[in-house]
């Protein structure tokens, strides 16, 4: 099945090169007495679930739902045994619930949105589970193990209802950057974008005979789909939509059949939620070795007049800007480590699943799908194809 089958044209414009979509929504509270209804509407608070209580849901992304402003926790899920329960009694207030199937927890009171936190191979089946009971979505990155992936999740949970976790758009720092951009910092377009990675980038669980961001049947493909998809998307929101030139994925290090040196190539193209509009062909390059036993991490933006450079897997690390001599002129770097990272866009879905705000920085299916699409064109090349259900013809063992 092809990804240009899931849409049909009035929903989306979509090719396997580039895809467009634009959604909106709303909420209503009911009023009572007379009196009542001239104060203003009191906005409902966010009764929350969570399916996936891995690493990334305790560290990063499972307090922020107790701990944002109209989000409370209510339910939770994991298959192990007694887990999901261990889990619901740390959460304050005691009146979270451990579930360990999903339909019972699907069936709780109240419940009104869910963070899916699973692995990627496991998206699809939960998504369309979730938004069959009438849920609301909040799901990690890449969100599908390819595009033709993505695009089901976003048709069977609806662009208005389907929220992904590209939280670096969230970050203070990422703010930062599209602020300087808008006062001209680096000129007034830009003229290329380039990204070097050399190393792991800081993913997690890698040890072990075969971590499973390392299995496509249940990432997709290498660590480009974990680490990789983070700075696809935050050039799309910095600089605008990646329209795909050339590519080339190989195996480096023998031992796991995945690619592990990935080379992307393209050019930016306009959009009206950037900061700053690009030239015409401004090219943009990526490169991650992730076999290297060096550590590199720099993202550089040029522009007419200067640059800004900075390591990109970061939440805090200070961002240069640079003049056209390449000489630095300014050092921003006056940002506060969080308590958890994914916080911020946490409470600008909640904010917006309220109605009490928007947020610019949200991260929607439309984005993830573009940088899926991405993914899929720079990995093609290795895999063959990267249709429906492609690592089920995928050869692993002739590729180790």
């Amino acid at each position: 099945m092809l990804l240009r089958d899931h849409f049909p044209t009035c929903l989306v414009l979509l090719t396997r090169r580039d895809s467009v979509v634009a959604l909106s929504m709303a909420f209503l509270t009911p009023t009572t007495t007379t009196a009542e209804q001239n104060l203003p509407a009191r906005p409902p608070f966010i009764r929350w679930g969570i399916i996936g209580l891995g690493d990334v849901t305790r560290q990063k992304s499972g307090p922020p739902f107790w701990k944002c402003e109209g989000s409370e926790l209510v339910a939770v899920m994991r298959r192990t045994p007694g887990k999901a329960q261990e889990f619901a009694k740390q959460v304050p207030g005691g009146r979270c619930v451990g579930y360990e199937n999903l339909e019972a927890f699907l069936q709780h009171p109240g419940l009104d949105a869910v963070y899916v936190a699973t692995r990627p191979g496991t998206h699809l089946e939960i998504c369309k589970a979730v938004a069959a009971a009438g849920k609301k979505v909040y799901v990690e990155k890449p969100v599908g193990r390819c595009a033709v992936e993505t695009a089901s999740i976003l048709k069977a949970v609806g662009a208005d209802k389907l929220y992904t976790a590209y939280i670096s758009r969230a970050y203070p720092r990422t703010e930062a950057v599209r602020q300087l951009l808008k006062e001209g910092a680096i000129g007034d377009r830009i003229t290329s974008v380039s990204y070097v990675l050399h190393g792991k980038g800081g993913a997690r669980d890698m040890d072990g005979p075969m971590p499973w961001r390392l299995d496509p049947a249940q990432s997709g493909g290498g660590l480009i789909m974990d680490v990789g998809c983070h700075v696809l998307d935050r050039i799309d929101y910095l600089c605008g939509p990646i329209k795909f030139l050339r590519a080339e994925a190989k195996r480096m290090e023998p031992g796991t059949g995945v690619e592990d040196y990935v080379r992307f190539e393209g050019v930016l193209q306009q959009a009206n939620w950037t900061p700053l509009l690009p030239s015409r062909n401004a090219y943009v390059s990526c490169e991650w070795d992730f076999a290297s036993v060096q550590n590199l991490d720099e993202l550089i933006i040029r522009g007419s007049s200067g640059s800004l450079r900075m390591i990109a897997m970061s939440a805090v690390a200070p961002v240069y800007v640079l003049d056209k001599a390449d000489k630095v002129n300014r050092v921003v770097d006056n940002f506060e480590v969080p308590e958890h990272t994914a916080q911020a866009m946490i409470q600008a879905v909640t904010d917006d699943l309220r109605g009490t705000r928007r947020s610019a920085f949200l991260s929607k299916g439309e984005n993830a799908l573009r940088t899926s699409m991405l993914l899929d064109r720079a990995l093609e090349g290795y895999y063959g194809n990267r249709d429906d259900r492609f690592w089920e013809v995928f050869d692993s063992q002739a590729r180790r």
